[in-house]
């Protein structure tokens, strides 16, 4: 039997972005939640914009959902808005596809990518009406699981969560799948989670302990992939298909939390990468396709692997970003590759002023490698530098703090300030598992201190910009990231005083939480930890030797190097054992580019593709329908006309704007195509590349210039069907309303108020069969302003209303 659905739609007319609950991505799963079936719900403690743009927790969702007998769904955090919405409702947080209520789930796993999320998971688990303590649980609730960075330290919140995955998940979530199915209750299958090395149960430690870090081993060569990528209608923060070409490094960045948790470097092939992006790219119309690692340019073939792309996807005009570049890697022949993807300037991370903190941290960078990335910088024409440092390091003096200053001079000496730098300063944060776990934490007073100290000095460099955090956050992130588990207390009394969203500018309060840290004495996790006090996180095997920690902070102390070990050979770090070793890609010749299919030089021959957006899809704004479309044509296989410039698209033109929450059975957009086709074959070709969400109706030729202007079509017909239970006021309203010759009243927008005539713009209005149908100008007025003005029902009180365009009108 299928598990039971909540109702909410209505609700969504009151929100801001709507969008971010109504689910039909393309290329969801969309399996059903079955009594039968093994369900999870995937959380990230984010909103929609930051949780989609993970890539580890889409891993997750495919690698479990291609199991038999198991479903995963997925749930973001509400903006509070929706949040309180469902609380005044009474309705509980649900999975995004299913729509099915978070605690009638078997497990509901977070990803914890950040401290400051760590607030989010107690107010979704109170959204879900699930008990935010694993102690007061009962065999009724789900299994609440975590795993992610966030969490290598899982003392802080082991109060909140039943089960914690540490290290990497793709091949251990399989394992607990399989624990999972095989038993029954809360008691059975906690303890069986507890026999997994990785997985550590807060509740039975002496079945957990000790917990190692699980390891993907087969991160190279594996199918545990997610495929093919969820394509989104709102646009997410990091908005490109996504595919990760290396896991780990072996630079050994001493302050650098990543580096030690993602060891060994494991490489994908190049040929599989090239083969892959190019396929969803063709598939699904991505503008731009990302290759994500720690550092992108120690990847073996990266060199063979760029121009391969660039070759491949010219021809579709699909961007291509390369991140995590090193400065000191910077050659000739990657610069040249940088340039075909249109980088207009440089990222560089010094981390620090002078090269006496850069080797304490273990930066193996010099000076002479920025001066040369600079260099090619003004070589190629860029116009930007963008430089990251850290404040408050080990061992950091005002000296070492003044040498960000020295740093920007010479830069600008050798532009002769042409250059435009843009600087961050960051506080540092010691992080468990580190060479740097024992370090001090700096008060906020003295880390702004050192801040102004460098903002002050370039003040008078007009081509120079420098930003920091505000530094109370950092000092969160650090008590979260060393705290026992003492600390929950602490947590759970900031959420209950209001905290979530901490990590957003307009929701932190972080008054509040040095306020409770206050109270329950948790900057004591700042102080420096001596090298032979036991350390909260001593029970958790991260693979990484403690003894190499310590020798690291004592070369630290000692202002001494440790090398890459991918160039001076192993220096027994711990991690390496077994299955568990460095893979490095072979170097390979990759195939090259088909050529392209000539064509005849013609004039654009302009089309309308006509469609429906009925159904969630009437809450997907303009410009997402818009990007989606794009993409669609994009993917079409069509010879599609591309605008010129930086950033090609298909050139189209979306119809009149159709309000957000309204369905229409008649929107269009117009595009071109540089080749003869018939209309049946770019019939064909859209309607396989079209979402299901959107429903084809026709394509005709649009051959004038006035056809495709935008006040081509001047009126729409818009039937408004509300419930039953308000149907009573039409009639009587609308008989007033037709009796006046005008209707006045003053609209402000933009700040400026002005007077208009409602029946100025309405051709005609009628009631019907509890329907109300409307004729009326496409610009000037919305139906949800008559509905408001002539009926008295505001736009939030619409939830349960049907409204559809049904018509454009000459």
């Amino acid at each position: 039997m299928n598990l039971p659905t909540v109702d909410f739609s209505y609700l969504l007319p009151s929100v801001e972005k709507p969008a971010r609950y109504i689910d039909h991505e393309v290329n969801a799963r969309a399996k059903t939640p079955t009594d039968d079936s093994l369900n999870f719900c995937l959380a990230f403690p984010d909103a929609y914009e930051v949780g989609f743009s993970h890539l580890g927790l889409k891993i997750l969702y495919s690698i479990l959902n291609d199991r038999p007998g198991v479903v995963a769904d997925r749930c973001y955090a509400p903006w509070q808005d929706f949040a309180d919405l469902l609380r005044e409702e009474r309705i509980p947080l649900f999975g995004l596809e299913s729509r099915v209520a978070l605690k009638r789930f078997d497990v509901v796993g977070f990803t914890l990518q950040s401290e400051l999320t760590l607030t989010n998971v107690l107010y979704m688990l109170d959204l879900a009406e699930i008990p935010l303590l694993a102690s007061e649980r009962t065999n009724d609730d789900p299994i609440v699981l975590a795993g992610g960075p966030a969490v290598s330290n899982p003392e802080p919140m082991s109060r909140f969560f039943d089960a914690i995955v540490i290290g990497e998940a793709e091949e251990v979530i399989g394992t607990i799948a399989d624990v999972l199915k095989q038993t029954n209750g809360r008691t059975e299958r906690l303890k069986k989670l507890a026999s997994i090395p990785s997985v550590y149960v807060p509740s039975m430690p002496e079945e957990s302990l000790p917990v190692q870090a699980a390891k993907f081993t087969g991160f190279s060569d594996s199918g545990l992939l997610h495929t093919d990528q969820l394509v989104p209608w709102l646009q997410p923060a990091h908005d490109r298909y996504v595919e990760e070409i290396m896991r780990g490094c072996t630079r050994g960045c001493r302050f650098c939390h990543a580096g030690f948790f993602y060891r060994p470097v494991r490489e994908k092939s190049p040929d599989a990468i090239l083969e892959r992006l190019v396929r969803e790219v063709e598939t699904y119309g991505w503008e731009e396709a990302g290759l994500s690692s720690l550092s992108s340019s120690d990847y073996t073939c990266i060199r063979e692997l760029m121009p391969a792309l660039y070759e491949r996807l010219g021809d579709r005009t699909t961007s291509l970003s390369l991140p995590s570049l090193r400065v000191d890697t910077l050659d000739e022949k990657l610069v040249r590759l940088m340039n075909f993807i249109g980088a207009a300037g440089l990222t560089i991370a010094p981390e620090a002023g002078t090269q006496r903190l850069r080797d304490i941290i273990n930066k193996n960078i010099t000076e002479a490698d920025i001066l040369h990335g600079c260099r090619i910088a003004l070589d190629n024409g860029w116009k930007l530098i963008k430089l990251y440092f850290m404040i408050g390091l080990p061992f950091e003096t005002d000296e070492d703090v003044m040498g960000i200053v020295d740093v920007v001079e010479k830069i600008n000496a050798l532009s002769r300030k042409r250059l435009k730098i843009n600087i961050s300063l960051s506080p540092f944060v010691p992080k468990p598992f580190t060479p740097f776990q024992w370090a001090q934490m700096q008060e906020p007073k003295e880390l702004l201190r050192r801040i102004m100290l460098v903002k002050h000095a370039l003040k008078p460099y007009k081509n120079v910009r420098a930003k920091y955090p505000e530094v109370e956050s950092s000092i969160l992130e650090g008590v979260l990231s060393r705290g026992d588990a003492s600390l929950g207390d602490a947590i759970l009394e900031a959420y209950r005083e209001g905290a979530i969203f901490d990590g957003w500018t307009e929701m932190e309060d972080t008054d509040r939480w040095m306020r409770v840290f206050d109270r329950h004495g948790s900057k004591r996790f700042l102080d420096a930890i001596p090298l032979d006090r036991k350390l909260p996180w001593d029970f958790i095997d991260l693979r990484i030797d403690r003894q190499f920690l310590k020798d690291e902070w004592r070369r630290a102390s000692e202002e001494v190097t440790t090398g890459d070990c991918r160039e001076i050979g192993c220096y027994q770090c711990g991690v390496c054992d077994g299955d568990v070793k460095p893979v490095y890609s072979d170097k390979v010749d990759l195939p090259e580019a088909p050529q392209p299919i000539a064509r005849g030089a013609i004039a654009p021959e302009f089309y309308r593709l006509w469609f429906e957006q009925t159904g969630d899809t009437r809450f997907v704004g303009h410009l997402d329908l818009l990007r989606m479309l794009q993409r669609v044509l994009r993917s079409s296989g069509l010879p599609i006309v591309h605008t010129e410039g930086f950033n090609p698209h298909p050139r189209v033109a979306l119809g009149p704007p159709l309000p957000v929450g309204v369905e229409s059975f008649c929107e269009y957009v117009d595009f071109a195509l540089d080749d003869m086709l018939s209309q049946k074959d770019i019939a064909t070709a859209l309607q396989k590349a079209m979402p299901g969400a959107l429903g084809f109706v026709r394509i005709e030729p649009v051959p004038t210039r006035a056809q495709r202007a935008m006040n081509f079509y001047r009126q729409e017909l818009v039937e408004v069907t509300p419930p039953e239970s308000v149907q009573d006021i039409f009639p009587e309203k609308l008989a007033a309303f037709n009796q006046m010759t005008e209707f006045l009243y003053d609209r402000t927008r933009k700040g400026k108020t002005k007077t208009v005539d409602i029946k100025s713009m309405i051709e005609s209005i009628e009631w019907e069969n509890g329907k109300l149908t409307i004729v009326k100008l496409l610009s000037g007025i919305s139906v949800f302003e008559i509905l408001d003005r002539v009926f008295g029902i505001p736009r939030d009180q619409t939830g349960r209303f049907r409204i559809v365009r049904l018509q454009m009108i000459k």
